[in-house]
């Protein structure tokens, strides 16, 4: 389980104890990016407040219903196992399958989506537009950008519908119906924390770095990808290749990277990630889904891709098909000069599920909500990574650097490691969180933060909201440029203490 995924589960935590769907209680901030998995756990958690036992269970079913519907687009049991084959020699799929994020349920959403596109329909007069159209709806709510995946498909289904003239009235009224999770997920968002998109947005695209800048670790993700999971880039290449020379059928391989391209040239524009192999997913799903599709195979054929997936198993020991121990062995890329993370390596002693009773192993305290640091009377923190230690502090007040939860800091520029961009600290803004005033030592600075608070914490309907939320959404207030006075003792004490317990692997807040 991911640090991240605990940003989103202390959010569930407030949310089925009455908080409502917060970050800090105090102000209303959407710090998470994956509202219909919060809202499908929900029930779940409120009635045992367990959850390492509804992440991990949630994710084996979201996926093992993935698989079904896999199954149930496979052309034959031979192209459904090549396909299994090479999603489980993925890093990307495998890891992200049960990492406490919305991966999972996406897959499931995914499957679903592409079952439905590509099933033979007995009614030719029935519209397939509908189904496609709520899932794609489904998976926006569930994270804003997969929608991408299902973009292309999408626009062919809808010109060939209108090809047919199956385009009346009738039908756009249902389309608009299918619509409505992501229409009332966007009203239910302006209006709660006065923001159409998460603050997890703005946080990460309001940064200092140049476009080039971007572009560049836009391609580092993709070159980490080539080396720490190689099966990605290789395995449909080959695919192509026997194929071509077996003179076989190659257009679902080629439908499938038609249907990635939106996808993959999104990566490069928002500078990948930190997290190895997530931006990736999605795709990766989408060339299995073309390999259980892949008709006429014959023996030879069979034999040869089999050949490939298990010769790549075997030849790298960084492959999920082996232990945790023999995957870090020999694995350079932990944190190189691109700071892309294999994040399972960095939290799986903590949150691993088959190491629950190691010495390192916080699953006990995570199901119990017991943090594994003494108490502290703070009631105000400033920390860098949030997610494990927000999720044992849900009373307490944390002020994210990296501003993945922070409404203020996130419309600051941010400068550093690639979605985790840190924010200098303004002089009185710690003394304002605590206080419930402002307190802010600029004045311009001062006066902005005014409008923040109407949003976040004032009187849902009080009309000046709608004005703020204009200005914060379309107008000058979207992002804040001016200079202003930095709380530098307080950063350095901050760093200070996080180097500290750094090196010497201190257990306190």
């Amino acid at each position: 389980m991911s640090d991240d995924s605990f940003i989103s589960f202390r959010v569930l935590d407030h949310f089925v104890n009455g908080f409502g769907l917060r970050w800090n209680i105090a102000e209303r901030v959407q710090a998470f990016t994956n509202p219909l998995l919060i809202l499908i756990l929900s029930p779940f958690y409120y009635s045992y407040q367990n959850i390492v036992l509804w992440s991990f269970l949630s994710s084996f079913c979201f996926g093992l219903s993935a698989l079904y519907f896999l199954r149930k687009m496979a052309i034959s049991s031979a192209a459904f196992w090549i396909g299994i084959g090479f999603l489980f020699s993925s890093k990307s799929f495998v890891d992200y399958s049960y990492s406490g994020l919305e991966n999972s349920l996406n897959y499931l959403i995914e499957a679903i989506f592409f079952y439905q596109y590509f099933k033979k329909k007995e009614n030719t007069s029935e519209s397939r537009l509908p189904s496609l159209v709520l899932l794609a709806s489904l998976g926006l709510v569930s994270r804003i950008d997969f929608v991408l995946i299902f973009i292309l498909p999408l626009c062919i289904a809808l010109v060939q519908e209108w090809k047919q003239k199956k385009l009346d009235r009738v039908l756009l009224i249902r389309l608009l119906v299918c619509t409505s999770p992501a229409i009332l997920w966007f009203l239910f968002s302006a209006v709660y924390y006065g923001s159409l998109l998460p603050n997890t947005y703005y946080s990460k695209t309001n940064v200092e770095d140049t476009l080039a800048h971007t572009l560049r670790q836009g391609f580092l993700y993709y070159f980490f990808e080539s080396k720490w999971d190689s099966i990605v880039f290789l395995f449909l290449p080959t695919v192509l290749l026997i194929r071509s020379i077996l003179k076989k059928k190659v257009t679902p391989l080629w439908a499938a990277l038609a249907f990635s391209i939106p996808y993959l040239v999104y990566i490069v524009f928002v500078g990948g990630d930190f997290m190895a192999g997530r931006f990736f997913t999605y795709v990766i799903l989408l060339f299995g889904i073309a390999f259980v599709r892949m008709e006429n195979l014959g023996k030879r054929e069979i034999y040869l891709l089999s050949s490939v997936l298990i010769i790549y198993n075997i030849a790298l020991s960084s492959t999920p098909i082996h232990t945790i121990k023999q995957q870090a062995k020999l694995n350079p890329w932990l944190l190189g000069r691109e700071e892309i993370a294999d994040e399972k390596l960095w939290y799986y002693p903590a949150t691993g599920l088959s190491w629950y009773k190691k010495n390192d192993s916080l699953l006990s305290n995570l199901a119990e909500k017991k943090p594994f640091f003494p108490p502290s009377p703070e009631k105000v923190f400033i920390k860098y990574n949030t997610g494990v230690i927000g999720f044992f502090l849900p009373t307490q007040y944390i002020i994210d650097i990296v501003a993945l939860g922070d409404p203020l800091l996130a419309r600051i520029k941010g400068k550093g490691r690639v979605g985790h961009k840190i924010r200098h600290l303004p002089l009185g803004y710690f003394e304002s969180v605590g206080a419930n005033e402002n307190e802010i030592f600029d004045p311009n600075l001062k006066e902005y933060y005014d409008s923040i608070i109407l949003l976040t914490r004032g009187n849902l309907f009080d009309p000046r909201r709608l004005g703020a939320f204009w200005e914060f959404q379309f107008g000058s207030k979207r992002k804040y440029v001016e200079p202003y006075a930095v709380d530098q003792e307080r950063e350095k004490k901050m760093w200070a203490d996080e180097n500290r317990k750094k090196d010497q692997g201190i257990n306190e807040i």
